[in-house]
C-alpha cells in the first residue's frame, strides 16, 4: 500500500515535472521566435516612415489619412516578408531545441542582424530610386552595380549624403531594437522531445501559411495590399524587401542579357518595322458616327476558345446566345492569343502588349508603368471608366496593374456583400452581371466599362445543372462556356431595356483560349484562336453579321478600338489597327520557352530551349526561312524592349 502511493507520489511527480520542463521550454523559445518575428514587423514599420519623410512632398495629394492607411495595409505583406525571414531562426531554435547550446541562439542573432543591414541598404537604396525613376528598388537597379562609378557620379549629393547616413542610423537602430526585444536570458533549458517534435510540426504550418498569406487559391503579391487611386501610396504600402526578391526571381536569368538574341539588331529593327508598315494610314470606321461619344461595356471572357462558338466555327450548341449577339455585330474569328494566362491577356487587350516567354510583365510594377492603357484615351475625353471582377484582382498582380491604371471605380469579390452566392474563386458571373447592370445605370454617361468575368475558370463550380454530358475531362470547361453564355444572353435583355443601350459598344474578347475536346496541339495557332465582337446599336447597319476571318494577334483590339473612335495610337507600337486594309495580316503568340507565329496558311511555334520547331505547318511555296526569321526577331525585339523597361 506505502509502496504504491510512493510509486503514484513520485508518477505524479514525474508528470508535474516533465509539464514543467515543457512550458519553460514552450515560454522561451517561442518567445525567442515570436520575439525575432514582432522585432520586423516593428522594422518594416520604420522603413515605410524613413520613406514618406524623404518623400513627403510626393503625398500632398493622396493627404494624411490616407498616408496612415498604408501602415494597415500594408500588414499582409509585411507579414509574409517576416515569414521568410524566420525560417532560417526557426531552424536554428528547433536545433536549440534538442541541444541547448548559445551557439544557435548566438547564429540565429547574426543572421538577423545581417538581414537588418541589407534591408536598412534596400530602404536607403530606393530613395535615390524613387527619386529618379518614381519605382521601388528592382532588379533593373541591381543590374547597374556593374558600373558603381555611374550610379555615385549620377546621384543627386543630398541622396548619397542621406542614404549613407539613413543607411547607418536604421541599421543601428534596428540593433538596438533587436537587442531590446530578445532582452532576457535563457538558462538551465532542458530537453523536451514532445515540444521539438511539436515545434517542428507546426511552426513551419505558420510560416508557410504566412508567406503564402492564408489558404486562399491565389497566394499573396504585391497587389495584395494596393488600395489608393496614387500610385506612391501604393508603393508606400508595398514592402520593399518583398518587391526586390519578387522583382529578382522574376528576372534572374535576363539581368545582363537577352535569351533571344538571334540576329543583328539592326536587322531586327528593320524587320519590325517593314512588319508594322501601312502603306496608306487609314481606318474602315464600323461605329455609327452620328452618336457622339458612345459608351463602351468591354466584357474579358476568361478563357474562351473560338472552338466552343459556333460563329468561329466551333461547337453549334455551346453558346447560342453569344452567336445570337455575334448577328448583330462584327466578328473576327481569327484572333490569336498572346499569352496563356490572365496577366499576360490584361496586357496585351488594355495596353496593346504582347507576352513573353517565363516572364509577365503585369505582375512587375517597375515595368508596367512604362505601358500606356488604351483607356487613358478616353478618360482625357470625359469618360467614366470602371472595372469589374468577380474575384481577386491581386491574380497576376492585375490588382496593381489596374489601381495604377486610375480607373474611377473598381469592383472585386471583397466589393460584393457576403450573402451573393460564391465558389472558391469568387463571384458567379450571373451577380456580378446583375450589379453591372443597376451600377452602369446610376454612372455619368459617357462610360468606359470593363468587366473579366470569373466562371469559366477551373474549378468551374458555378451554380447551374451541368447542360451537356459530353468533353470527358473537359466537360466541367464545356458546360462553364454554356453557363457564362447564358449570364450574357440574361444581361443583354436587361441592358435592352434600359436607357444607355441604345448609345452603348460592347466589345468581347478573350483574354486567352483553353484546351478542349477538340484536341488541338498545344502550341499551334489553331489552339490559340479567341473570339473578338463588336456589337450593339452604334454599329452601322452595313456591318452587322459581319465576319472577318483574317489573322490578327490580340494585342490588335487596342489600336483598332482607338482608331474607331477616332483616337491617336501610335504609342502602341506593337498594336495594328486590323480596320486599315493596308495593315499586314500576322500574329506572334508566345509559350513558356518559345515564339509561335502565324500568317495566312502559313505557321510554326518554336522552342528556344530545346531548338525544334513544334506544329509548324508551310505552304510548299513559302519563303520558310523569312517567315522563321520574322517571328525570331519579333520576339528578340519584343524581350529586348521588355529588359529595358
Amino acid at each position: 500500500m506505502f509502496n504504491n502511493l510512493l510509486s503514484q507520489r513520485y508518477y505524479y511527480f514525474l508528470i508535474a515535472n516533465y509539464f514543467h520542463i515543457l512550458l519553460f521550454m514552450t515560454k522561451y523559445v517561442l518567445k525567442y521566435f515570436f520575439g525575432i518575428y514582432l522585432f520586423w514587423l516593428i522594422f518594416f514599420v520604420i522603413n515605410r516612415l524613413v520613406f514618406v519623410f524623404f518623400n513627403i512632398n510626393q503625398f500632398s495629394d493622396a493627404g494624411f489619412f490616407e498616408v496612415l492607411r498604408t501602415f494597415w495595409y500594408a500588414l499582409p505583406l509585411d507579414h509574409a516578408t517576416s515569414c521568410y525571414l524566420l525560417i532560417f531562426p526557426f531552424l536554428l531554435l528547433f536545433f536549440y531545441s534538442l541541444l541547448p547550446f548559445n551557439v544557435f541562439l548566438t547564429i540565429s542573432k547574426w543572421f538577423t542582424y545581417l538581414f537588418i543591414f541589407i534591408i536598412s541598404l534596400i530602404t536607403s537604396s530606393e530613395l535615390g530610386i524613387y527619386d529618379e525613376w518614381k519605382v521601388k528598388l528592382n532588379y533593373k537597379a541591381i543590374s547597374y552595380l556593374q558600373h558603381p562609378d555611374e550610379i555615385i557620379n549620377s546621384a543627386k549629393g543630398y541622396i548619397l549624403f542621406f542614404g549613407i547616413l539613413i543607411l547607418l542610423t536604421q541599421a543601428g537602430l534596428g540593433v538596438y531594437l533587436l537587442n531590446k526585444i530578445l532582452n532576457f536570458k535563457i538558462e538551465n533549458i532542458k530537453r523536451n522531445f514532445l515540444f521539438s517534435f511539436l515545434f517542428l510540426i507546426l511552426t513551419p504550418v505558420f510560416i508557410f501559411l504566412g508567406f503564402r498569406g492564408g489558404w486562399q487559391p491565389i497566394p499573396i503579391n504585391q497587389s495584395e495590399v494596393y488600395f489608393s487611386k496614387h500610385n506612391v501610396v501604393n508603393l508606400t504600402t508595398v514592402n520593399s524587401t518583398y518587391n526586390l526578391m519578387h522583382s529578382i526571381e522574376q528576372n534572374r536569368g535576363f539581368l545582363l542579357s537577352n535569351p533571344f538574341n538571334y540576329y543583328p539588331k539592326s536587322e531586327t529593327d528593320e524587320i519590325i518595322k517593314n512588319l508594322h508598315y501601312v502603306q496608306k494610314d487609314t481606318t474602315e470606321f464600323f461605329i455609327n458616327d452620328s452618336i457622339k461619344k458612345p459608351n463602351i461595356v468591354f466584357i474579358i471572357l476568361e478563357s474562351w476558345s473560338a472552338d466552343m462558338l459556333k460563329c468561329c466555327g466551333g461547337y453549334d450548341s455551346v453558346s447560342p446566345c453569344f452567336d445570337k449577339i455575334a448577328k448583330n455585330g462584327i466578328l473576327f474569328d481569327n484572333v490569336i492569343s498572346s499569352g496563356t494566362v490572365s496577366d499576360q491577356g490584361m496586357a496585351a487587350i488594355l495596353s496593346g502588349y504582347p507576352a513573353q516567354p517565363t516572364v509577365s510583365i503585369i505582375k512587375q510594377e517597375s515595368k508596367y508603368d512604362d505601358l500606356h492603357c488604351f483607356t487613358h484615351s478616353f478618360q482625357k475625353d470625359g469618360y467614366f471608366t470602371s472595372f469589374y471582377f468577380g474575384g481577386q484582382l491581386n491574380y497576376g498582380n492585375i490588382k496593381g496593374y489596374i489601381y495604377y491604371n486610375n480607373f474611377d471605380k473598381i469592383i472585386e469579390q471583397y466589393d460584393f456583400d457576403s450573402s451573393i452566392p460564391q465558389g472558391r474563386l469568387g463571384v458567379h458571373d450571373e451577380f456580378v452581371f446583375d450589379r453591372l447592370i443597376t451600377d452602369l445605370s446610376t454612372f455619368k454617361e459617357p462610360f468606359l466599362n470593363i468587366y473579366f468575368t470569373l466562371s469559366t475558370h477551373s474549378p468551374f463550380d458555378f451554380p447551374m445543372k451541368y447542360k451537356f454530358g459530353w468533353g470527358g475531362e473537359l466537360n466541367g470547361y464545356v458546360n462553364s462556356v454554356a453557363y457564362t453564355d447564358s449570364c450574357i444572353g440574361v444581361f443583354f435583355d436587361k441592358a435592352k431595356k434600359t436607357e444607355w443601350y441604345k448609345n452603348t459598344v460592347f466589345v468581347f474578347m478573350s483574354d486567352h483560349s483553353h484546351g478542349n475536346p477538340k484536341m488541338r496541339q498545344y502550341h499551334a495557332a489553331s489552339y490559340r484562336r479567341i473570339p473578338l465582337l463588336f456589337t450593339g446599336e452604334p454599329i452601322k447597319q452595313a456591318y452587322k453579321g459581319k465576319v472577318i476571318h483574317d489573322i490578327y494577334a490580340q494585342q490588335d483590339v487596342t489600336s483598332t478600338l482607338l482608331a474607331q473612335f477616332g483616337y491617336k495610337y501610335d504609342e502602341f507600337h506593337w498594336s495594328k489597327n486590323m480596320m486599315n486594309p493596308y495593315t499586314k495580316k500576322f500574329a506572334y503568340y508566345s509559350f513558356d520557352n518559345g515564339v509561335g507565329w502565324a500568317v495566312p496558311d502559313n505557321n510554326f511555334a518554336y522552342d528556344h530551349d530545346l531548338k525544334i520547331f513544334h506544329a509548324d505547318f508551310f505552304t510548299p511555296n513559302a519563303n520558310k526561312d523569312s517567315l522563321i526569321k520574322d517571328g525570331k526577331a519579333y520576339l528578340q525585339a519584343l524581350f529586348e524592349e521588355y529588359s529595358e523597361f
